[in-house]
């Protein structure tokens, strides 16, 4: 590859003339639909309302380059070379899929925030003399820049129009219409089609660009997603699906204000929803399901957390419609377990009319789910409520100046003192308002223990667990024992003794856990706190 530096050959040393620039933070947001619809957009009176000028349309031919083992993508790096007419331009971004790799900028939960490099260049093979600049060797292993090559190809007719939404906003809508092109080694060339709109803010706040957002979605339905042209190439040179993501971690420090907390907090819950979507909707992967209903619980306990100092009508408006939204999802996910039930009951032969009916149950929870996180109200909701979140008018009052090392022993108390009034009644009392006031204790920490020495959190947070298993125990069969009884009057004659049989075992489980609910709670109520 002319230009290239081979692994025999030195690399060539930077030059005065091959200085970095700065790096620039790009904060974007995309969304997609159909070809046909996008290219209505600039012709919406909302938008020709702002537009600075007419839309300009260029075609853009991106090959991306990484070593064989694609160590850059590893790296958290994509490095690509742009053609537009005769121009060329050489990028670098980070992706963010390394954690703690280079210019790395945290959690933007909507919007993806990302560091970028660019240069102008004469060919279409990078300079690695401008890469060297970058000190881009601490992240990568040795010799990894000298051994680069394209790995896959975008090719867009792309339609940009500048807007100036308010007086000091400034975003430039570019419609990407076309595809992404990978010959992986020893197979078929692959291509996979592109149809997005991306929204990136040149000037103004965050809460700008999500605003115009939603106002572009009310007029053309649009599909938020957080994958990135990058993403969507690597995925297809490799074959691997979009996979489940846990949550990343909350660090908050002992500086960090509430109003910066709830925010944080609520990006973090917000980009583990979105994140997860995309390995649902692509093969209906379990895990990922748990996740994105686990998002919702972790949002809900947002809100509990910190419903005495976030008081907003339109929070709570967002909580109402999150609750709505979430039960397609918990359901699905509520089948998920009733099928392993069945499948493990009886040395995991899950065969018979049984397991024929909880498959069809579960398959049509699961449409159910997927037509919600297609529909659009989910992207009206997550716009909106991202929107709200980074508009900040909820942040109204002193609390929101002080720290969140000074209010979380408070907020942490409350929950706990909700809890103990909870297992007074153990163990015959009921377990549903312990369930809930326990995860909510268990979210607490989990959002708060950045600010706290870990050897304090530690015997706590096993305590809280211990106590977690056996009322998850007693929660998930309660939620079986409803959904089979609900079925029992359909099945055929020879499922109902084996559903007897199932549903004898899931009671024995939960007695066995309501046994252990007493034991399990002393040793918390025994466990000095971390936040006195």
């Amino acid at each position: 590859m002319t230009g290239q530096p081979t692994p025999s050959q030195p690399r060539p040393q930077p030059t005065p003339s091959a200085a970095s620039p700065a790096p620039t933070r790009e904060i974007e947001l995309k969304l997609c639909a159909p070809a046909a619809d996008l290219l209505r957009l600039p012709d919406l009176p909302e938008v020709t309302a702002i537009a600075t000028g007419p839309a300009r349309r260029t075609r853009q031919r991106t090959t991306y380059f990484d070593t064989p083992d694609l160590q850059l993508a590893r790296g958290g790096i994509a490095l690509r070379v742009r053609r537009v007419g005769s121009s060329r331009v050489q990028a670098v971004k980070t992706t963010g899929s390394a954690p703690g790799g280079p210019g790395k900028t945290g959690d933007g939960g909507a919007v993806a925030v990302r560091r970028e490099w660019e240069w102008p260049i004469p060919t279409d093979t990078p300079d690695l003399r401008l890469l060297s600049e970058l000190e881009l060797d601490a992240a990568l292993p040795d010799g990894a820049l000298d051994n680069l090559a394209p790995v896959f190809v975008t090719d867009v007719q792309r339609t940009v129009v500048l807007l100036r939404p308010g007086p000091r906003v400034e975003v430039e809508m570019a419609i990407d219409i076309g595809q992404v092109t990978a010959s992986p080694a020893g197979a078929a060339q692959r291509h996979q089609p592109i149809s997005e709109v991306e929204l990136e803010l040149k000037a103004g706040r965050m809460s700008d660009l999500l605003t115009l957002a939603a106002v572009l979605h009310r007029r053309v339905p649009l599909h938020l997603s957080t994958r990135s042209k990058a993403d969507e190439g690597f995925g297809l040179l490799t074959g691997r699906r979009p996979r489940a993501k846990p949550a990343g971690p909350i660090g908050l420090s002992p500086a960090t204000t509430v109003a910066e907390a709830f925010r944080h907090i609520g990006r973090n819950a917000l980009g583990q929803l979105l994140d997860n979507a995309p390995a649902f909707q692509a093969d209906g992967d379990p895990e990922a399901l748990r996740e994105m209903a686990a998002a919702t619980r972790r949002l809900e306990s947002a809100f509990v957390l910190f419903r005495n100092v976030v008081v907003h009508p339109r929070g709570d408006g967002l909580r109402h419609e999150l609750r709505g939204l979430a039960e397609p999802l918990a359901l699905a996910r509520a089948w998920d377990r009733v099928a392993a039930s069945v499948s493990g009951h009886g040395g995991g032969a899950a065969t018979g009319a049984l397991a024929a009916a909880v498959a069809t149950a579960r398959r049509t929870a699961r449409l159910q789910a997927l037509e919600t996180l297609n529909g659009p109200a989910w992207t009206g909701w997550a716009l909106g409520f991202a929107g709200w979140l980074e508009d900040g008018a909820w942040a109204d009052g002193e609390a929101f100046a002080g720290t969140m090392r000074e209010i979380a022993p408070t907020l942490l108390a409350k929950r706990l003192a909700k809890l103990e009034k909870s297992a007074r009644k153990l163990p015959d009392g009921p377990t549903a308002k312990l369930w809930r006031r326990l995860q909510r204790l268990r979210y607490g920490i989990d959002f708060f223990r950045s600010l706290f020495p870990a050897d304090r959190v530690r015997p706590v947070l096993a305590a809280v667990d211990s106590l977690r298993g056996p009322c998850k125990t007693l929660m998930d069969g309660h939620e079986a024992e409803t959904l089979l009884a609900d079925m029992r009057d359909r099945l055929p004659r020879e499922a109902r003794a084996e559903l007897r049989s199932l549903l004898e075992a899931i009671a024995a489980h939960r007695a066995e856990a309501r046994a252990a609910l007493p034991a399990a709670w002393a040793d918390l109520h025994a466990t000095p706190v971390f936040w006195d």
